[in-house]
């Protein structure tokens, strides 16, 4: 190990993060957070167990490369053309604000204000990985906050790369204009140029790699193209990580992504995680105990800035309090793009150590307090809706809608929430003229579907004036299905007390919530791994030939224990017979022709199962199944006779249908060989 050095600074590396993230895991706290912690114990300024620094973090260099080109595969302008209003409504200005208010506040410490201007950048982006991380974790991904945060982060995202084509012009000038400009003018066409390359060159290239079927052929052309483009925008004064981004980018409407996506991923999850290592590694920890009123003030300015940059958006635009709040605490952190961007401004001397320290120290904190925000932000959002003014202030910005009241309806269904499972459940009581009134976080959809004539209303679920305005008194059932666990509790709670007498189904992401939702009152609740457990085991038990009956039976008997009717449960002895006859018997058809000699006799004269030992139990005749057919029923010139049987049986009962169906010797046709396996002789119709 003498002679690698840098081998064995990398065992030490993912020894130390597998065990620091998997205690975190323990603990419910993102691995980012954990490769982050894993970075400081082993770093120069922990531990000191990695000698070989710089070698490490050239390899997470190349990890970044490898991640951003992953990502800008996964970014498609489908996606941005679906997100487009929330991105430029709550993402454009959650980014400006950031950036101004980080630059005003910034600039009297660093002293000029392309620095300042710099820091609002890095303040302005949040971590997609965290995010993304804890809202499915917490089954809110599909939640009106998952959604809008979901929308901020892809812009963040695509603003990376302008970012890091202004960061030049912030660096202090040197000697001329041009010193700034030429690399500008020379950075833009180069992003230009990668991308008509990589759409217009590259991809009919890899229709030819494609053609080869040659998976390391097709493999080293990514790579080719990854770090080729780096190497590229490096060139030309951006960054590595650009180029990878950039080409990605290019790539992800062609029809090779998702191939190129899974061959890329492995490599992409082992280097990244080498890049939130390198970049704990970097914080200095002594930097932060001398400097610890500097980093906390920084941590908490970071987090209120964020906070009231995508919460404020967010209920201009229609959105309720409750939503705004929990939107504004998810992307409350300094993001791992930010990393990328303070190495590049590091590099060009528009950030000096201190302020280097500051910033890491800043953005790590901010990540790891991520989880913590996010689960405190219902009860942050229960507390500032009990204000009365400012809860009588939000809800004014929507009133018109929220007055569209249920009217003199009653016995009618509330649901909330109008995704896919709120859309059927109002088709279906639509059809069968039950009435029903939806509440909906959306204000889009809300004005959209108001058009339609859609009994649908702008309104928090959670909300006792809300549920009032739906008529939750006069209700006689509420279906929660919504993607928000905590909104669909509360929900509960709220209305079980409003409506002793209601029926409440709930839909819920896990079946071990049922026991909590149970004692705030709901009725009856769906888990959705549950309900797709069953229709897995469902599928499959019909596939091995278990009788129907029993099916529905078991799937009862699930529904009333939650899966203790599984315990003990013997699945083989259930379907042996079925098995047994599925492995030896046939279902054969046979279409009777002009010339057949059972063509105009009935089914008692040909006496297949006599003659034949084989079973007719259907009739296919003009499109209609005749199952069971009488023994009086005659066979026509075009029916199709289902015959059930052994292969022995089907083939004698086919031969006597249609006597050219094996032909004499010479023919071509198969014959019996004598051995059983194949088609016996035509007996002889009697």
């Amino acid at each position: 190990m003498d002679h690698f050095p840098v081998l064995q600074d990398l065992l030490v590396v993912f020894a130390v993060s597998g065990v620091v993230v998997f205690l975190l895991h323990r603990l419910k706290i993102p691995a980012v957070v954990g490769l982050l912690g894993a970075g400081l114990i082993v770093g120069p300024y922990g531990l000191g167990l990695v000698g070989e620094v710089e070698q490490v973090r050239l390899l997470a260099e190349v990890g970044v490369v490898v991640l951003l080109f992953t990502v800008g595969l996964e970014f498609s302008l489908s996606r941005m053309l679906a997100m487009w209003k929330v991105m430029f409504a709550v993402g454009l200005p959650q980014v400006l604000v950031c950036v101004v208010v980080g630059a005003i506040a910034t600039r009297w410490r660093l002293g000029g204000t392309g620095p300042a201007v710099f820091v609002g950048m890095l303040v302005a982006m949040s971590s997609t990985a965290v995010v993304i991380k804890v809202l499915t974790d917490r089954g809110e991904l599909g939640a009106p906050q998952g959604r809008l945060a979901i929308a901020v982060l892809l812009l963040q995202d695509l603003l990376v790369t302008v970012f890091m084509i202004v960061i030049p012009l912030l660096a202090p000038k040197g000697d001329s204009e041009a010193s700034i400009w030429l690399p500008l003018a020379r950075g833009v066409a180069v992003v230009v140029g990668v991308l008509a390359g990589s759409r217009y060159l590259v991809t009919p290239l890899l229709y030819h790699v494609v053609r080869t079927r040659n998976r390391e052929l097709f493999l080293s052309t990514i790579f080719l193209m990854c770090v080729g483009t780096a190497v590229l925008t490096a060139w030309a004064g951006l960054s590595l990580a650009l180029g990878a981004f950039l080409a990605g980018l290019a790539l992800s409407e062609s029809e090779y992504a998702h191939q190129m996506f899974s061959e890329v991923s492995p490599f992409r999850d082992t280097l990244s995680s080498l890049f939130f290592v390198s970049v704990g590694m970097l914080l200095d920890l002594r930097f932060v105990a001398n400097h610890l009123g500097t980093v906390a003030l920084a941590v908490l300015g970071v987090q209120a800035l964020k906070f009231l940059a995508a919460a404020v958006p967010t209920l201009a635009t229609g959105y309720p309090l409750r939503i705004a709040v929990l939107t504004g605490a998810a992307l409350a952190q300094v993001g791992e793009f930010s990393f990328v961007m303070a190495g590049r401004g590091v590099e060009l001397g528009v950030l000096g150590p201190e302020a280097y320290q500051t910033f890491l120290a800043t953005a790590v904190l901010t990540m790891a307090l991520t989880p913590l925000l996010i689960a405190g932000g219902p009860l942050l959002a229960d507390r500032l809706t009990s204000i009365p003014a400012l809860d009588r202030w939000a809800r004014g910005r929507f009133e018109p809608e929220t007055k569209t009241a249920s009217g003199g309806l009653s016995d009618h269904v509330i649901i909330v929430g109008y995704g896919l499972g709120g859309r059927n459940l109002a088709r279906v009581l639509r059809s069968v003229e039950i009435p029903y009134v939806i509440l909906e976080l959306n204000p889009d959809s809300v004005r959209r579907l108001q058009g339609l004539g859609e009994p649908i209303q702008y309104g928090d679920g959670t909300r006792p004036d809300v549920l009032h305005h739906a008529g939750i008194e006069r209700a006689k059932a509420l279906v929660l299905v919504t993607s928000d666990g905590a909104a669909t509790r509360r929900a509960v709670q709220l209305a079980r007390r409003l409506n002793p007498n209601l029926h409440i189904v709930a839909r819920t992401r896990y079946a071990t919530q049922i026991d909590e939702l149970k004692a705030l009152g709901a009725d009856e609740i769906i888990p959705e791994d549950f309900v797709s457990s069953v229709e897995i085991f469902a599928r499959v038990l019909r596939e091995y030939q278990v009788p129907r009956n029993q099916i529905l039976d078991l799937i009862d008997r699930i529904r009333s224990d939650q899966y203790e009717a599984l315990r003990g449960l013997r699945p083989a002895k259930l379907n042996l017979l079925q098995q047994e006859i599925a492995d030896q018997a046939e279902v054969e058809t046979c279409l009777i022709r002009p010339d057949s000699p059972a063509s105009g006799r009935t089914v008692s004269q040909l006496d297949l199962r006599a003659s034949t030992g084989a079973t007719l139990i259907a009739v296919r005749r003009a499109g209609r199944l005749l199952t069971n057919p009488d023994a009086g029923l005659t066979l026509q010139e075009g029916d199709v006779a289902v015959l059930f049987g052994d292969r022995e049986q089907v083939d004698k009962a086919s031969s006597l249908l249609d006597p050219t169906m094996f032909g004499p010797p010479g023919d071509g046709r198969p014959r019996d060989n004598g051995n059983g396996n194949g088609p016996a002789p035509p007996p002889s119709a009697t």
